[in-house]
């Protein structure tokens, strides 16, 4: 690769990759900067289509600078972002009040969240971790304590039994039966006001965050697991 710099006749298609130049790398035939294959132009259109899965224009530019590389490619791709119907019909609007923030714990899984929902007449339960905000979202075949418990306990199995865990006052939670499950797994359970949602505003914005995806994923007909 050195010695293209070196020629002063080297191809005018190189100027852009010159301030790069030494992080520049060939193998296999393939040209790398660093750790990021060099997409030529042929195929850049092709790539702004597969790293494009509706997740917002940082999460592309993210999942885009982890493998690939092209002169200009994060104003390329805000563009190719910002023509996209779906994307732009399901923009994310602006909250109209401040949710109640939390203390954030200090590990994963120690303190929890988790509501229900319902998206195109079918019921879910989101269940978000307050120290990483990662959620997960099981779809309810009802919306009894028992349903909900049997979910939940799946989630402790696989992460840990949280210290706390915050919902709101509906019939799901504020049952005997999950009562007695809180006392038998050993976990606080902290329930928001009636008509006061926003003071568990974790779960209250992972519910739009996973409602924004679901939608965005069902409109091109894509898999709803990579939206």
């Amino acid at each position: 690769m050195t010695g293209a710099w070196n020629n002063s006749q080297h191809p005018s298609e190189l100027d852009p990759f010159y301030n790069v130049r030494d992080e520049l790398s060939v193998q296999n035939g393939i040209i790398f900067k660093g750790d990021r294959c060099i997409i030529p132009n042929a195929m850049r259109n092709e790539i702004l289509s597969q790293i494009h899965t509706h997740i917002g224009i940082e999460g592309c530019l993210k999942r885009a600078r982890e493998c690939v590389y092209w002169p200009r490619m994060n104003s390329e791709l805000r563009d190719y972002i910002s023509k996209c119907d779906v994307c732009q019909s399901l923009a994310m609007k602006q909250p109209r009040e401040t949710l109640k923030s939390h203390d954030v714990p200090s590990r994963p899984w120690a303190k929890i969240g988790t509501d229900l929902f319902t998206l195109s007449g079918n019921d879910y339960l989101i269940t978000v971790d307050y120290y990483s905000s990662f959620f997960e979202v099981d779809r309810l075949d009802d919306t009894s304590s028992k349903t909900v418990i049997n979910k939940l306990k799946q989630h402790f199995a696989r992460w840990g039994i949280p210290e706390k865990v915050i919902s709101d006052n509906g019939p799901q939670y504020s049952s005997e039966q999950f009562k007695q499950f809180s006392k038998q797994w050993d976990f606080q359970h902290k329930t928001s006001s009636p008509g006061h949602a926003q003071s568990n505003g974790k779960v209250e914005n992972a519910v739009k965050t996973a409602k924004r995806l679901m939608r965005k994923a069902r409109k091109p007909n894509s898999d709803p697991y990579i939206a």
